[in-house]
């Protein structure tokens, strides 16, 4: 219980505020890697669309609907994965702090 109640201490006295810092930090970054990763992506899923409208043999088709596939998994997957850390883990924290967490209409942060 003692544990407990030092744990509560070191949040309070501001033990997590390091996290104001980090979320104000890294959406712009996650954006732009968003941005990034996505813009290449498109452009090498219109090279391969290209490639497998060109191909001839049914191997080469195969491995070009086989590299889209892989592609568009991977640009979804990075997507999903930025939208948990901008909006997910504000809320989770939020719910497991709660006593930490201002609202915004009181000129409160993150955490």
């Amino acid at each position: 219980m003692q544990s407990l109640l030092l744990i509560g201490d070191y949040i309070y006295r501001g033990g997590l505020s390091w996290l104001n810092d980090v979320f104000d930090v890294l959406p712009p970054i996650l954006y732009t890697i968003l941005a990034i990763v996505g813009g290449a992506g498109s452009v090498y899923a219109i090279f391969l669309g290209v490639n497998l409208a060109k191909s001839e043999s049914d191997d080469k088709r195969k491995q070009a609907a086989n590299r889209m596939k892989n592609t568009i998994i991977g640009v979804v997957v990075l997507l999903v994965l930025v939208l948990f850390i901008t909006l997910a883990i504000p809320e989770i924290l939020k719910a497991a702090y709660p006593d930490l967490v201002l609202p915004p209409d009181a000129g409160g942060s993150l955490v």
